[in-house]
């Protein structure tokens, strides 16, 4: 197995729904962020191997993100891409597809991404394409029936987050959530942001640089809202960065996956985290810092809890305090993770999904 290395990573801000981002299709910033990616690192186009990107709301248009933003992007067409799905885990799982195929050798430099526009969500109409009967005549919010269609007894995220935490917020979990927010105010992240720059009638040029519900988080909201946005990273072999002379942000040493209860999500995530850690012969005491995704803040106290230890948790804030991207992130959570920690240091990512599937990858700065 050959050792792959973080090149360099980007994001957009994550967006508001109907604000900032709004006028842009998910592939239209996925684009802006491959060519700034590229850039970045200084690696030609042409000998990107594969680009994997994630995506949990995939829109009409188009059906393949992992190849379309590629395209956009104006870039050598000889690169093949193609997308996954895996609900709030997408881009973690193109993450690993990634490391899969550089660590077998199969590929040397490979871009892992994701992204989701809920603001270009389309809305939908089932049962009509040979009978337009009056009962039919009913438009559906994907974005809620995707919410629906991942568990095996329908239920929306929040009617499966009161299940399996209750009506009300405990005092813990509010604690955890204002500390969310006050350590991503605190956060010193500009660097991993792409502006995205456009031009408004009357309004003349409008810049998306920070996260939009920084600014009016609510800690007593049990649920981290969706947003908009993409992120991309660059993945390749140790040899081939040293043929380069790219230097590694951080090395990527492995993934493991479980499964668990569909009503309680959040516990495949601590599941994936014991089945890593077991199979890297590691403990929680090897860990300086776990990112753990903010659906709720009750679900990453549970985790924190079933996991032990007490290593630093989502020290540069999570989802509470900047909206999840159910496409992107687990891209996000990476870049957070890797300048959370110092050199010589081990982190975990963790993510678990509706329907009851977690995953955990292990980072090394």
């Amino acid at each position: 197995m050959k050792k792959v290395i973080i090149a360099d990573s980007v994001r957009t801000a994550w967006g508001k729904p109907g604000a900032g981002l709004s006028p842009f299709l998910a592939s239209d910033f996925s684009a802006k962020l491959l060519q700034e990616l590229l850039t970045r690192t200084g690696v030609d186009a042409a000998t990107v191997d594969q680009v994997v990107f994630g995506q949990a709301h995939p829109s009409t248009m188009p059906n393949n993100i992992g190849h379309y933003a590629w395209l956009k992007a104006e870039l050598p067409v000889e690169v093949p891409g193609y997308t996954v799905q895996s609900c709030s885990g997408s881009s973690l799982q193109a993450l690993r597809s990634c490391y899969n195929l550089i660590a077998t050798g199969n590929e040397s430099i490979c871009i892992a991404g994701g992204a989701d526009s809920y603001s270009a969500a389309p809305f939908v109409l089932r049962d009509v394409r040979n009978h337009f009967y009056q009962e039919n005549r009913t438009f559906i919010d994907s974005v809620e029936e995707a919410e629906q269609c991942t568990q095996p007894v329908p239920m929306t995220r929040k009617e499966q987050y009161e299940q399996a935490h209750g009506t009300v917020m405990s005092d813990e979990a509010m604690a955890f959530a204002k500390e969310s927010i006050a350590n991503a105010l605190a956060a010193e992240d500009a660097g991993q942001i792409l502006p995205v720059c456009y031009e408004v009638r009357k309004k003349g040029t409008v810049t998306v640089d920070t996260d939009e519900y920084l600014a009016c988080a609510d800690a007593a909201s049990p649920l981290s809202p969706y947003a908009d946005g993409a992120a991309v990273t660059m993945l390749m072999s140790e040899d081939k960065a040293k043929e380069l002379g790219v230097v590694a942000k951080a090395v990527v040493s492995g993934f493991a996956v479980a499964g668990c209860d569909p009503r309680k999500p959040h516990t495949a995530g601590a599941a994936a985290v014991k089945k890593l850690l077991n199979n890297k012969s590691l403990t929680m005491a090897d860990i300086a810092v776990v990112e753990i995704m903010e659906n709720s803040a009750q679900d990453v106290l549970d985790t924190v809890s079933a996991l032990g230890g007490s290593p630093a948790v989502n020290p540069m804030g999570g989802a509470l305090a900047r909206g999840k991207n159910d496409g992107a992130e687990g891209i996000a959570m990476l870049m957070r993770l890797v300048d959370s920690l110092k050199v010589g240091q081990k982190g975990v990512l963790c993510t678990y999904t509706a329907g009851g599937q977690g995953m955990a990858a292990l980072i090394e700065k």
